[in-house]
């Protein structure tokens, strides 16, 4: 089977090769989320939380389901530290290493305990489990829940107080320029 191979400019500015119609991002230039683009801290927050909430429940569900769990725990963690960033700089980059969004965060003035540092590294690897390898596999069971609570709790221990306040306060209804509605079925 041949491949095809074409390089062009998406419309984020990075170049893209196609591969037998498949498109692998080549990151020319790194995609920043902005406050000034409309996203808001709180809202990343809320959808930290509801990450979180799910996992809580995928890991009290069955261990097939440790898997979705833990990598929606890190999608949980990651919105949390990108709310910092967003929060303290304005913004915050399109990645998903948790190392490297703590390390962003710690140079604007964010400190973790060490050992929440450790629970970070820990989960970091979590995101691997979308598409799990087999030469590396990663475990994870009933236990790991307890410690991506923890991390999300000194995480959310360290925002600021009124941060903290707004988000008790908020109607977990709207988010993200939306309000979320069941819908009853027909």
């Amino acid at each position: 089977m041949k491949q095809t191979l074409t390089t062009h400019s998406t419309r984020f500015g990075f170049a893209s090769r196609v591969i037998s119609g498949v498109m692998c991002n080549l990151f020319k230039k790194k995609r920043v989320f902005k406050t000034s683009d409309g996203f808001k801290s709180d809202d990343l927050l809320k959808y930290a939380i509801d990450h979180l909430r799910s996992a809580n429940l995928l890991f009290d569900r069955n261990p097939i389901c440790f898997d979705s769990g833990g990598y929606l725990s890190h999608l949980g963690l990651e919105l949390i530290l990108k709310s910092i960033l967003l929060n303290t700089n304005g913004e915050f980059p399109a990645i998903h290493d948790l190392k490297m969004l703590y390390k962003i965060a710690k140079k604007s003035g964010f400190k973790l305990k060490k050992e929440a540092e450790e629970m970070l590294k820990k989960v970091n690897q979590f995101y691997c489990l979308r598409y799990a390898d087999p030469k590396k596999p990663i475990e994870i069971g009933y236990e790991d829940w307890k410690m991506i609570e923890s991390a999300a709790n000194s995480l959310l221990s360290s925002l600021p107080e009124d941060t903290l306040k707004e988000l008790y306060n908020t109607d977990y209804y709207e988010k993200g320029g939306r309000i979320l509605m069941e819908r009853k079925g027909e």
